[in-house]
């Protein structure tokens, strides 16, 4: 029980959160959403029944949007995909300590928006693809929406990749959801067009 609860708490260190936040009153807005986009809507718990975990699956055309939100835990936008390139992107807020480690580091990688490249550091094994993945349109959804991170992982050896969002807010209303999966859509879109996955 012990190492359940120390574990629990790693795991709310790990990711941006604004402390507990009661999800249960969020349950019709997630039911209508999921109906909303011919999707799926799942209500579970923690081993100790006291956090209550939210998970949507939204599909997309040939693929899955998965969304889950917990009582202490900051929303999520999860996507896999088939790989077509080896190629990662790891985008994180910009914070003191990374500004001055950054003067010292090897440059980042910067898409010409001062307000975007101010806010966000971002590491990559493509800065090309980057800068056309990451559309005028895609930088201002970010800045508004508050995206925390996002990280975009390949696994070459099983054509595989993954996305993952982390939304620093808690989940707000649903003309807010709505516009973060129309954002997500669009991800999926230049990911295609981009033909980093197939």
């Amino acid at each position: 029980m012990k190492e359940e609860k120390e574990s629990l708490l790693e795991q709310v260190l790990q990711t941006p959160s604004f402390g507990y936040t009661d999800n249960f009153p969020k349950r019709d807005m997630w039911r209508e959403i999921a109906k909303l986009y011919n999707g799926e809507f799942k209500i579970k718990f923690n081993s100790g029944n006291e956090l209550e975990i939210h998970q949507i699956t939204i599909p997309y055309k040939k693929w899955t949007i998965h969304i889950s939100v917990s009582d202490t835990r900051p929303m999520k936008f999860q996507m896999d995909f088939k790989s077509r390139l080896d190629f990662d992107m790891i985008l994180s807020w910009e914070d003191f300590i990374e500004r001055i480690l950054k003067k010292f580091g090897e440059p980042e990688i910067e898409v010409d928006s001062y307000d975007f490249d101010k806010r966000y550091l971002i590491k990559s094994s493509h800065a090309d693809l980057v800068k056309r993945l990451l559309t005028k349109e895609i930088q201002k959804a970010f800045l508004e929406n508050n995206i925390y991170s996002v990280a975009y992982k390949t696994n070459a050896e099983a054509n595989k990749s993954e996305w993952l969002s982390v939304i620093q807010r808690k989940a707000g209303n649903k003309d807010f959801v709505m516009g973060l999966i129309k954002l997500h859509m669009h991800i999926i879109d230049r990911l295609n067009d981009l033909k980093i996955i197939g």
